[in-house]
């Protein structure tokens, strides 16, 4: 038995995990979004302070063997063979065939992921470090029934907000928790005449402390912002101001894993950080992209990036498609590239942008996600944009200022705590500050205004433009940390336990 306090993350998703989480790490982690990306980091963190770290996550078995390049055999190998150790999955015939933890039917993968953290995995962990246990929530998946029997049971909980969205599980879905034992603890909603558990608003009703993985986006939800858009429900809003108004909420940036740095990853023609020649690395990378795409190959090109998914909802796919073929008509040394999915199974922004790019004549390409073209991409770009009505957090800023971009984006919620306006020295600056282009409005002008002056920026002299490249690299590394970060999260944790060190 363990005498330190466990600290369990649980999670629908992951990202790349470190190898001192066991050797089933490898075999179980891959490129997420940015909850999976900062939950990783998290454990890569952890482990090396040498507190004891465990992951709960869902057993996509399919997705996991593809990314592997694993049979079936292999994966039962494996599964059979190795000790999972700190990691923690559920398993079920319907989740193992599913690619992501939305897929498929996302409350019914919910209520199992609550049911065996609730029955089995929760009191497993706890029971080895002796009750001292630590949950760390994420999402509204590992909400509900979870953060409502840690509250009953005296387990101290932080639910951390990458987003807003919540789903309503049926109570008849958690069949074989003790729904009488948490009733009181459940934020209990009706939906098509039927009792939900509102998993979003149990979670922050539940949790020790909430926190948000962006400063500007919490004020704007206890400001009211979005109130005309369906984008924070009623009872989720009326759960923070009330956590807010006991002092209970936090506000803690994500921060990359150094996985995802451009000296390391594995996915780049060539290699580079801020001490070696970055824009003839770009160059080198942006050639290998080119040609993997289908754009025109052409190392002098301004390339902008899009790589965040098609959402309609959230991050503005409808501006980008109204101005992507004007803009490169108007600005002939400008390439635009996406790398990124629909959202469940809405494919018409997919189609959209596929006969854009074919009518582009090579100008503009769009892919599906795929992670090694995805991080090529960062690598090849002049600049990483996309066009957000609101935004938690956002990461795809970070990974192209580290990547040597400039980042372009709407003056919203994670964007606005982290993309200041470039200025150069002797336009106005007293010295070069800044790392990328902000726009207010959420219509195409603005976006088409913020890209607008990042291409003025692009088309400077190569000297200037690389010493404002590696001011960013440099800046972006000091400021997204990952060691400032994981200060963070441990004084979060010694509050919650009693104000005492983990071990």
């Amino acid at each position: 038995m363990s005498e330190k306090t466990a600290v369990l993350l649980l999670t629908p998703e992951i990202g790349r995990l470190p190898e001192d989480m066991g050797t089933l790490a490898r075999f179980i982690s891959g490129k997420s979004g940015g909850m999976g990306e900062v939950v990783a980091a998290l454990c890569e963190g952890l482990r090396e302070r040498g507190i004891d770290c465990h992951l709960g996550t869902l057993n996509l078995k399919k997705r996991f063997k593809e990314e592997c390049g694993l049979n079936e055999e292999q994966w039962r190998d494996i599964r059979y063979k190795i000790d999972p150790d700190r990691i923690h999955l559920v398993n079920a015939s319907f989740i193992s065939n599913l690619m992501s933890a939305y897929s498929g039917n996302p409350l019914l993968n919910a209520a199992e992921f609550q049911k065996q953290m609730v029955n089995h995995i929760i009191k497993i962990v706890r029971a080895k470090s002796g009750g001292r246990l630590i949950l760390h929530s994420h999402d509204w998946m590992a909400g509900g029934a979870i953060t409502a029997y840690a509250k009953a049971t005296g387990c101290p909980v932080l639910h951390t907000i990458h987003n807003v969205h919540t789903g309503q599980i049926p109570l008849e879905m958690l069949f074989g928790v003790d729904i009488g034992g948490l009733r009181d603890y459940f934020y209990i909603s009706a939906d098509q005449g039927q009792q939900t558990v509102d998993c979003q608003a149990t979670a922050i009703k539940n949790a020790s402390l909430i926190n948000f993985v962006g400063v500007k986006f919490m004020y704007e939800i206890l400001e009211d912002y979005f109130l005309d858009r369906s984008i924070v429900s009623a009872a989720v809003r009326q759960e923070i101001k009330a956590k807010y108004n006991h002092g209970a909420t936090l506000a803690i940036l994500n921060a990359p894993s150094r996985l995802m740095y451009p000296e390391v990853c594995p996915f780049l023609v060539k290699n580079y950080g801020p001490d070696d020649d970055v824009l003839a690395a770009k160059k080198e990378n942006l050639v290998a992209f080119q040609k993997k795409t289908g754009l025109l190959v052409n190392p002098e090109a301004i390339l902008f990036y899009w790589p965040s998914r098609l959402d309609p909802a959230q991050k503005g796919v409808e501006l980008l498609e109204d101005i992507a073929m004007r803009f490169v008509i108007e600005n002939g040394d400008v390439q635009i590239a996406i790398v990124g999915d629909g959202v469940g199974r809405d494919r018409k922004h997919e189609e959209t942008l596929g006969r854009i790019a074919v009518a582009s004549g090579g100008k503009i390409v769009y892919h599906h996600f795929e992670e090694s073209l995805s991080m090529l991409g960062y690598a090849a770009a002049s600049d990483v944009f996309g066009a957000s009505l609101y935004e938690p957090c956002g990461q795809i800023d970070q990974i192209g200022n580290l990547f040597g971009a400039t980042a372009t984006n709407r003056d919203t919620g994670g964007y606005h705590d982290k993309i200041k306006e470039l200025n150069i020295q002797g336009n106005g600056a007293d010295h070069p500050e800044g790392n990328g282009f902000l726009f207010r409005d959420y219509d195409s002008g603005g976006l088409w205004y913020a890209l607008t002056k990042s291409v003025q920026f692009h088309r400077h002299d190569a000297a200037l433009r690389e010493s404002q490249i590696k001011r960013i690299m440099n800046e972006t590394r000091h400021l997204y940390d990952l060691s400032k970060m994981i200060d963070e999260y441990v004084a979060v944790y010694e509050r919650l336990n009693g104000n005492q060190p983990l071990s």
